[in-house]
């Protein structure tokens, strides 16, 4: 049959593209919103790059999430643990440390606190960037998390070793016995100076009570190499009285009496 024109014109359109089809094999007909997302995240957070970005981009995840502990680490400390006064475990907890600073609050409850924000920051940070990204991010946040609690129990059990120890200790200890509700950061003054909440510690002094075994010399006096940064008060013997006005003051968010 001869072929009219019509037919010409028909067989020279190109085809339609049905509704949530699109040409090649990316996406298939019924391509539902959440796959279209889902690719969508894939292209921006890495899908077409070859090995080397691959690893560039988990490294740089992984890096913002252990960055994102620290904006953690001072909002838990400031408003969690301080503000609420005692209201709620993670305060009770924190606050004992303050009134007995040889009291650490048990693995138990540290390994139970990073499974909850794992629970909580892993299906956000999916729903943002993907499942790989999320893990990624999360693995950094709770591995910072780890670092800060070995940091932070090092503060009251070890000596400064170089530079940056030296200034952890000074910040904390003066958290502790100088200024409760100020330098919230253990390991970084980015997030107390950018809210307004950072003091120079400068010379911290430490009731004789509470001051760490690395403090002082076999005869109960500052160590030569740190006498520039402290200085040790004798003042109330600990004892079951004094223990319990410790007690008070550090759920008063007060620095411990002399």
């Amino acid at each position: 049959m001869p072929t009219t024109s019509s037919d010409s014109a028909i067989k020279s359109r190109p085809p339609r593209i049905a509704s949530g089809e699109l040409t090649g094999s990316v996406v298939s007909p019924g391509f539902a919103d959440s796959d279209r997302s889902r690719l969508q995240r894939s292209r921006i957070f890495g899908a077409k790059m070859g090995p080397m970005g691959v690893r560039t981009a988990t490294v740089t995840t992984v890096g913002l999430g252990a960055a994102g502990w620290t904006g953690l680490e001072y909002g838990l400390h400031r408003f969690a643990m301080h503000e609420l006064r005692g209201r709620g475990l993670a305060s009770v907890e924190h606050l004992k440390h303050h009134a007995d600073v040889t009291y650490f609050s048990p693995a138990s409850k540290k390994a139970a606190s990073a499974v909850a924000t794992t629970a909580i920051v892993l299906p956000v940070a999916a729903a943002i960037a993907g499942r790989r990204r999320a893990c990624e991010f999360t693995a950094g946040l709770i591995g910072m998390y780890y670092a800060y609690e070995v940091a932070h129990r090092r503060t009251h059990t070890h000596a400064p070793r170089a530079r940056y120890s030296r200034w952890t200790r000074r910040n904390h200890m003066h958290h502790h016995f100088g200024a409760p509700m100020r330098n919230f950061g253990v390991t970084t003054p980015i997030w107390d100076r950018l809210f307004g909440s950072y003091d120079d510690p400068g010379v911290v002094s430490v009731p004789r009570r509470m001051a760490p075994t690395w403090l002082l010399d076999e005869s109960g006096a500052v160590r030569s190499e740190l006498a520039a940064d402290y200085v040790v008060k004798a003042g109330r013997a600990r004892d079951t009285s004094q223990a319990e006005l410790d007690r008070l003051d550090a759920f008063a968010n007060l620095a411990p009496e002399f």
